[in-house]
């Protein structure tokens, strides 16, 4: 095969070939694709459908910042949460032009980011001098890591992280003397010295990390930021430090610029207190251990693996989504490399580091150390947390990067034993066949079953829905109202008895016209309004509902305690009918068009204009400095104030 593809091709192109196929093959049945149906998504709860209402909404609005489909009356504005995840938006939406179905987008998308890690790891490893069969191994193995997998569709933003390597490679250039202002020297003034690929590539790469989601940029500037400091006092020139704060400028003014919109939304509008509100303690909740990187994952093939990392995750505290923080076996022989290689260059008297793969292990070695300092509970994560800002808080997040360190210095000893006893044939051949054998071995052990969607149960679940959602979108013309209940607020709020955050969002993915109230973010005017409305008495909610322009109510059962009973019942007997229920009793919807047109008959034009503008436009009371919360009932209550209080009453209409 690779003779065919010399031919055909160069030989280092056939190198990518080859490993893009073998990712395609591996990647095929570690998922099943076979049974997959890619118009349906391969993951449908949780923060999956976070995603995937962003990726439905920049098809149906243009781009995923707003969305007039979602938090109705007033629509879904996301300017007050940023995850800066641009770039995969930006793909996203060029897939969109070939496949406009949001689901096909998202499971192309997912999918595709497999062989862009495999290339970009590849093309690293290649750059640093490893041979094509263990620079293919790594790539393979990188791509494949379990993080990729866990994270999946729910967590797509950090699943894309095809960029990891080209940002290492950077990082290894900072080490360098031949790069960026270290060209220029008394003898050697000319700015064309700058114009050269790597200085090029290497700014390209951070525009491209400037444009990703939050996290990676932010742990690439620390790795650059640590590469210059080090270069700098190693060689006592400032100008390896000087080139790292330059491509840290780079990211930033990306980040800013890409935040434009959010910074003259907060500029119109004020903050936001309520969302991304986050405690600097946080940072221990999230962050990251190293037995979780050394033991097996959750969801392991041996039962043993398995049986082991479920008893820690039982039995610790604080196990959060650290545990998907897994290396896998490879991963953790090549993490244990770095941490001996440390210690061994620290006592022995040979500290030349002439050798280039000596430079790259001594490099992975500070950047995996470098990693484990700042990312573990308790490290200067942390002390980043309580001093500068608590708002990047998962720093288990950085495993990913770790993996990238471990697997690299893996391979390069491997590469290393097989150009220094490939003296012989039958030497090399078995050096060869090991490496063969630590791919396929590596892949079992990264992989699970678990990672591959049951796609018949999904698809059933998924068709039957779909079915619910239709019969309701037939009745009504472009741009209808309908009001969700319960009322659960946006984004990150916890589960509301058994139906999950953004459960609500199903609604709006499986239509095409109607517009639905989940969505309006909280801290804003949209939610509180939503929230006004729900809490009232089931008629004043009914008839404020109908005044405001809503044509229907849908219920999601999950949502309640009885499954919705109560509440259903007592719809119900407001509009004199039963509503239209799901197949599996789970989603209910009320059609209001009887009750508006009786409603509109009842009082005149003017009446009804008024009654509207103030149920739209409630005065808002709240209650500040000096009062206790309420007490008591809805229909009786009180607060307790002490000397002083202060009542802020705000009038949101236009009028008097």
């Amino acid at each position: 095969v690779m003779a065919k593809l010399k031919n055909i091709f160069s030989k280092e192109i056939a190198y990518y070939i080859i490993a893009v196929f073998l990712c395609l093959f591996f990647l095929f049945f570690v998922l099943r694709l076979w049974e997959a149906d890619l118009s349906v998504p391969f993951n449908y709860e949780g923060d999956t459908l976070w995603t995937d209402i962003s990726i439905k909404g920049m098809i149906d609005n243009g781009w995923f910042l707003t969305n007039s489909y979602v938090g109705a009356p007033q629509g879904y504005e996301m300017y007050d949460f940023s995850s800066n995840d641009n770039l995969n938006m930006v793909i996203m939406k060029l897939i969109s032009f070939v496949f406009p179905d949001w689901a096909t987008t998202l499971n192309i998308f997912f999918l595709l980011a497999f062989p862009l890690t495999v290339i970009t790891a590849l093309f690293v490893l290649r750059k640093i001098r490893i041979s094509p069969l263990p620079a293919i191994v790594g790539s393979l193995l990188f791509a494949f890591a379990p993080y990729h997998f866990m994270r999946g569709e729910g967590h797509l933003g950090l699943a894309a992280y095809f960029l990891i390597p080209l940002v290492v490679l950077v990082v290894f250039w900072v080490f360098e003397d031949d790069f960026l202002f270290s060209r220029f020297s008394k003898t050697n003034r000319k700015l064309s010295s700058l114009f050269n690929k790597k200085n090029i590539f290497s700014i390209i790469v951070c525009i491209a990390m400037g444009s990703s989601f939050l996290y990676y940029p932010f742990f690439s500037c620390f790795f650059l930021l640590l590469a210059g400091l080090i270069a700098s006092i190693s060689r006592k020139k400032w100008s390896p430090l000087f080139n790292a704060a330059s491509l840290i400028a780079v990211i930033i003014v990306v980040i800013g610029i890409w935040s434009i919109p959010n910074f003259i939304y907060h500029i119109q509008n004020g903050g936001n207190a309520a969302v991304q509100l986050r405690n600097p303690f946080e940072s221990e909740l999230y962050g990251l251990r190293i037995i979780q990187l050394l033991l097996p994952m959750a969801d392991h093939r041996i039962p043993l693996f398995r049986e082991i990392a479920q008893y820690y995750n039982g039995q610790a505290a604080m196990v959060t989504e650290n545990r998907m923080a897994a290396l896998g076996i490879i991963g953790n022989i090549g993490f244990l490399i770095l941490i001996a290689w440390v210690f061994y260059r620290m006592i022995s008297r040979n500290h030349s580091n002439k050798n280039e793969t000596v430079q790259r292990l001594d490099q992975l070695g500070v950047l995996n150390l470098a990693s484990v300092l700042l990312a573990t509970i308790g490290a200067f994560g942390t002390v980043f947390a309580f001093l500068i800002s608590p708002q990047l808080r998962c720093y288990n997040r950085i495993s990913i990067y770790i993996a990238f360190f471990s697997i690299t210095a893996f391979v390069m000893v491997v590469d290393v034993l097989i150009k220094r006893f490939s003296f012989s044939k039958i030497i090399k051949g078995t050096l060869l066949g090991f490496t063969i054998f630590i791919l396929c071995f590596g892949i079992f052990d990264q992989t699970s079953p678990g990672f591959a969607s049951n796609y018949k149960n999904l698809k059933q679940y998924y068709t039957t829905e779909g079915e619910f959602f239709k019969n309701i979108e037939t009745t009504y013309p472009q741009d209808t109202l309908v009001f969700q209940l319960p009322y659960v607020p946006f984004p990150e709020t916890p589960a509301v008895n058994n139906m999950q955050d953004y459960s609500h969002f199903r609604a709006y993915l499986r239509s095409a016209n109607i517009r639905w109230s989940y969505g309006a973010i909280k801290g804003r005017e949209g939610d509180a309004w939503q929230k006004y409305i729900a809490d009232k008495p089931v008629d004043d909610m009914i008839r404020g509902l109908s005044l405001a322009g809503f044509d229907g109510i849908y219920l999601d059962g999950y949502g309640y305690a009885d499954r919705g009973k109560d509440i259903v019942s007592a719809i119900s007997s407001v509009f004199n009918a039963q509503p239209l229920a799901s197949g599996d009793g789970r989603y209910f919807f009320f059609d209001m068009s009887a009750y508006n047109a009786d409603l509109n008959s009842q009082i005149t034009p003017e009446e009804y204009e008024k009654q509207k503008n103030n149920i739209m436009y409630p005065t808002k009371i709240e209650w500040l400095g000096g009062f206790s919360t309420a007490e008591g009932i809805p229909e009786d209550n009180w607060r307790w104030c002490s000397a002083e209080g202060i009542i802020k009453i705000t009038n949101t209409s236009d009028e008097d």
